[in-house]
């Protein structure tokens, strides 16, 4: 079965809006998690030495790899709204690195741990950047394609478009005519 040179622009071009949207939603993501996790670096409370050491450490881990990540769907924003395919290559690796390293973690509690619904949620997390990893490298294999034009969804820009089109095919001027109107019945000149 052929699919019409219209409809695969048709699906690059949502495939290239929805990673778009997805990305902008990661970066709002990352960019909540390393605000709140900013603020809880400075009210942290300096009780306990030894407690303010390991939850000074982890912020700064989840610091550092939220920054990571958000770097790398900046960088992939701009690959895909200039089409070049080699900002998404850190997006690619760090989330295969991050997907690897959570499965190794779920291995690792499913084996040590009783059913828990900790193991529910990782598993779902695993599903969840799975999926979004597959979108984006499907996302790369088109943008190895030639760029497709602009698909038009918005019907004034479409109609705009054809009136510039259509610009060299305008009526005469109103001093070039030479015949004289046509003449109107009267009947169809005074009001009902």
């Amino acid at each position: 079965m052929a699919v019409s040179p219209k409809n695969d622009t048709q699906d690059v071009a949502k495939t290239t809006r929805m990673t778009q949207i997805f990305l902008r939603i990661f970066i709002c993501f990352d960019l909540s998690i390393i605000i709140s996790a900013i603020v809880n670096l400075i009210w942290l409370s300096p009780s306990e030495a030894r407690h303010i050491y390991v939850e000074h450490s982890f912020i700064l881990f989840l610091i550092g790899i939220f920054s990571t990540s958000t770097l790398c769907h900046s960088l992939a924003v701009i690959g895909v709204s200039t089409w070049k395919r080699g900002c998404l290559i850190p997006w690619l690796l760090f989330f295969l690195a991050v997907k690897i390293f959570l499965v190794i973690g779920l291995i690792n509690n499913v084996l040590n741990n009783s059913v828990n619904l900790g193991q529910l949620i990782q598993f779902l997390l695993i599903l969840s950047i799975m999926s979004s990893w597959k979108h984006m490298q499907t996302q790369y294999i088109i943008m190895g394609l030639p760029r497709p034009a602009q698909v038009v969804t918005d019907s004034e820009i479409a109609s705009s478009d054809q009136n510039v089109e259509t610009a060299g095919d305008l009526p005469p001027k109103y001093e070039d005519v030479t015949e004289t109107p046509p003449k109107y019945d009267e009947t169809m000149m005074k009001p009902n």
